[in-house]
């Protein structure tokens, strides 16, 4: 038996298997998701998007982003919008059968997050919403995400208002 051999059998026999560490991966707008080419009357009326919901990356050990819950590091879906001059605001939301949560990098390069929509006082709605007011055109990364480390099935909404 040579030499390293026996070294590396003596370290896991004292320390057990060696383990190395995964580079950090967090939201990466970088990379493109499928691509949504839509305008200020397109989305008039809702535009609805399949995805699974959910991946491996928990936000919560992402400097940049605030939020919580788990996604996949390119985003969902990477969207074109032409606000077409008309100042309405960009709606993003989401149905799940599961908890999900719903980050954006908008055409500023401002990160949005949210996990539960706030209807009232009394009312919460566990599927996540992001108005935006005013959107300007540009490109939107999308996440659609989860709130635990499930995924399961879900629907993005897009609509101007």
């Amino acid at each position: 038996m040579h030499m390293f051999s026996k070294a590396f059998f003596i370290v896991v026999a004292v320390f057990g298997a060696p383990t190395f560490a995964a580079a950090e991966t967090c939201p990466s707008f970088g990379e493109s998701g499928t691509e949504l080419t839509y305008d200020s009357d397109t989305v008039y009326s809702a535009q609805s998007n399949d995805v699974v919901a959910g991946g491996n990356i928990a936000l919560a050990d992402c400097d940049d982003v605030e939020g919580y819950g788990y996604i996949v590091e390119n985003p969902d879906f990477t969207l074109q919008y032409d606000a077409q001059d008309r100042e309405r605001a960009l709606e993003f939301r989401v149905e799940a059968e599961c908890d999900a949560v719903l980050l954006i990098n908008d055409s500023t390069a401002s990160w949005h997050f949210n996990d539960d929509d706030t209807i009232d006082d009394e009312t919460v709605i566990t599927d996540p919403r992001l108005r935006l007011a005013n959107a300007p055109s540009g490109q939107y990364d999308i996440w659609v995400g989860t709130f635990g480390e499930e995924t399961c099935d879900a629907t993005l909404y897009i609509e101007s208002w």
